[in-house]
């Protein structure tokens, strides 16, 4: 994996010759979020690294708990949850990244270039056994895959309310209470993926939804968050525009360039936009996570 700049291609590691750059595809990337207590100064020298870096290539398997749970249906017929301490939690959803950390001291939010979406998809055996949905475009090193969290949760409340049916009350919403998080996970984040941060100001919502199920002993809490920017974004000098990853699958990849400018741009108006704001933001509360869903 390499990094380099789009304005020519000077790369800042590996060289590669421009034959090679010439049959590249160009891919765009994504935008995810994260919030962190740690001020920019240290997470543009460090990045994001998991606390337990030894799962390496099955590191997301580890990170969704997979060995919790022996069937299609979460834990305890609820979602799961990730694991932050082998992987790198953020959120696709600028307004749910002030959500974490849990407490309600002040955070920065840091928007972050990556690949996009790799799914996770059952095998259909009612097992719990899963797989990488790899494509063509999938980063060929497990190392460098953006997993979505989120898709998996929704598959999971699907599932369980499948198959307990419609008659079981308040059943979706606790099965499906993280959906709101939009959570994507990754293994790490390297210091040239980071586009710049934000200081976030927040606090408690007095307003705390609870939601109860006969499947489960105890209610789920939902505990929102208003918040705002403050100050001036500020810019990570390190961050690369460009990136150049091997993609596909083993025995059949391909060298693909990947350009960040749009998603660079994306972030900026994002969160400008709520910079502007005349007044506090709201993280989404647990509905918000099942809208425009079907289960």
């Amino acid at each position: 994996m390499s990094f380099f700049s789009t304005k020519n291609t000077s790369l800042q590691s590996n060289f590669i010759p421009e034959d090679v750059l010439e049959f590249s595809n160009k891919n765009q990337g994504m935008l995810y979020y994260r919030s962190d207590t740690r001020s920019p100064e240290q997470i543009f020298k460090l990045g994001f690294s998991p606390r337990l870096p030894e799962f390496q290539n099955e590191w997301w398997k580890e990170a969704i708990k997979s060995r919790g749970y022996i069937d299609d249906l979460g834990i305890d017929y609820r979602a799961v949850d990730s694991d932050p301490s082998v992987c790198v939690c953020m959120t696709t959803k600028l307004e749910s990244a002030p959500i974490f950390p849990l407490s309600q001291e002040n955070c920065y939010i840091y928007a972050i270039a990556l690949p996009e979406f790799t799914q996770i998809k059952y095998l259909g055996k009612g097992t719990g056994d899963i797989t990488l949905s790899r494509t063509g475009g999938t980063p060929l090193d497990p190392k460098n895959i953006v997993i979505d969290l989120h898709n998996l949760q929704s598959k999971q409340v699907g599932n369980i309310c499948r198959f307990f049916g419609s008659q079981t009350k308040n059943l979706g919403l606790y099965a499906g209470w993280p959906l709101h998080a939009y959570e994507a996970l990754t293994y790490r984040v390297l210091p040239q993926s980071i586009i710049c941060a934000i200081r976030c100001q927040r606090e408690a919502l007095d307003l705390q939804i609870e939601v109860d199920c006969i499947l489960g002993e105890k209610r789920r809490l939902c505990a929102g968050k208003q918040f705002t920017f403050t100050g001036s974004i500020i810019e990570n000098q390190h961050f690369s525009m460009g990136q150049l990853l091997y993609v596909g699958r083993p025995g059949k990849s391909k060298l693909c360039e990947m350009d960040y400018t749009l998603v660079k741009e994306r972030a900026v108006a994002e969160i400008t936009n709520i910079k502007n704001q005349p007044e506090y933001c709201f993280t989404p509360n647990i509905y918000y996570g099942f809208g425009g869903k079907t289960f």
